[in-house]
């Protein structure tokens, strides 16, 4: 049967090309660009649009290869073959042994190990048990009460206010997994009656060395009701009592003008120290105190972190003031929150994302990469990787806003941070 003419020119017209090569022009499609990879369904809209802002191209499984991505993001935990694997190009969202700070039983953990060792200037964490394991040592607590307290539950691995509930009596202590138990900072400070948390950026692009980076903005976040924590008070009013803009925003309150607050439950950092300084509070120390924190817990995970080149992370730090000005850590994320629900979201965390992306300095896969192929790195378990193989000495800047020409302040594993860190109390 003869074949049709047209199938005969299609035949022709194509090219086939040998199972592991490459076309020339694919190569020159590629060539000096920059590609990210995402391994999840859902990742947040501002970051594929600030990647594809600075010129960024999505890697496609289907028709590029695993070497060409230079950025891996995405908000669950990475596999340790996955650090091991990477070139030294390529780099992913998290780093290995981190979770020892960015679970709730973890960090209560080492820091109650730390503060063990070196005394009060681990003591800004509220008192904490796990349960059930701690249940003993907890019970032994609320018995030496002199009067009802208020303590908070918390589920061990969750995010965005889920599970979350208040206590004054045993009879409502009800849990069915692994939970924190922590007592509540019941004089927080408050704004207008209103109780808030700090939501604060750090990016550390290498532990080894420590390097660290806090972004000059920050979210403040309002509950939408008056606080209140009188005996009679109403302790599953979640809109009074956490500060979770995740269950905030379902307030019917929410977009009321809330007096000194305004509509919302959301101020840029900047406005609150603005806040302080209209109120004669010095800002500046209330600031330098929170970063002290902030290296002291930075200590707590840098030891535990094997060596790698590869990993980065952008950590979001909860901390809250209290009426003393005291600040509290409340809890370290490892994925912050990067849905922009509102306009302020966007001001905060495209910005936030791109300077990330500077200091970071990521470059496209080398021509020489491409011609020796993959050269898996074995550094997951502490092993140093080779020096052939070892990423150049970082010259990124601190972390800034990309509106200013001001720098946040460096933060460093150094001796000198952490003496300067007795100052936290």
């Amino acid at each position: 049967v003869k074949r049709h003419e047209a199938y005969e020119r299609l035949a022709a017209a194509m090219a086939l090309v040998p199972s592991g090569e490459r076309r020339e022009e694919d190569e020159e499609d590629t060539q000096g660009k920059l590609y990210f990879k995402f391994s999840e369904a859902r990742v947040p809209c501002v970051v594929r649009k600030v990647l594809e802002e600075n010129g960024w191209h999505e890697w496609d499984p289907e028709k590029h290869p695993e070497s060409l991505w230079s950025l891996h993001w995405k908000s669950g935990r990475f596999k340790l073959s996955d650090w091991d694997r990477c070139m030294p190009h390529q780099r992913i969202n998290h780093c290995p042994k981190t979770s020892t700070i960015t679970k709730k039983d973890t960090l209560h953990r080492n820091m109650k190990r730390l503060a063990g060792s070196y005394g009060a200037v681990y003591n800004f964490v509220p008192t904490t048990y796990v349960l059930p394991n701690e249940y003993v040592h907890f019970m032994r607590e609320y018995a030496e009460q002199t009067e009802p307290e208020i303590w908070i539950c918390k589920p061990s691995d969750s995010s965005r206010g889920r599970g979350i509930f208040l206590i004054r009596d045993m009879s409502q202590l009800i849990y069915d997994q692994q939970y924190i138990i922590q007592r509540y900072i019941k004089d927080p400070l408050l704004i207008g009656g209103f109780k808030f948390d700090l939501r604060l950026y750090v990016l550390v692009p290498t532990f080894q060395p420590m390097r660290a980076y806090m972004y000059e903005e920050g979210l403040v976040r309002f509950a939408t009701e008056k606080y209140t924590c009188d005996p009679t008070s109403d302790l599953t009013n979640v809109y009074s009592h956490l500060t979770n803009s995740s269950i905030n925003k379902f307030s019917p309150s929410l977009n009321e003008n809330k007096a000194m607050i305004g509509p919302g439950c959301k101020w840029p950092l900047s406005r609150l120290v603005k806040y302080f300084e209209s109120c004669n509070m010095d800002a500046a120390t209330i600031m330098q105190r929170i970063k002290n924190i902030i290296v002291l817990t930075l200590l707590a995970v840098w030891p535990k972190v094997p060596v790698q080149d590869s990993g980065f992370e952008l950590f979001g730090f909860d901390v809250m003031l209290d009426s003393q000005l005291d600040p509290w850590l409340i809890e370290v994320n490892a994925s912050p929150a990067l849905a922009t629900d509102t306009e302020l979201d966007m001001q905060v965390k495209g910005p936030l994302l791109a300077d990330t992306l500077k200091v970071l300095g990521m470059k496209p896969q080398p021509v020489e990469e491409k011609k020796k192929g993959r050269k898996p790195l074995s550094h997951s378990a502490g092993a140093t990787a080779p020096a052939s193989h070892r990423r150049p000495p970082s010259t990124e800047r601190p972390l800034s806003n990309t509106s200013s020409s001001s720098s946040a302040n460096n933060f460093s594993s150094s001796s000198s941070a952490v003496s300067a860190s007795s100052t936290v109390r």
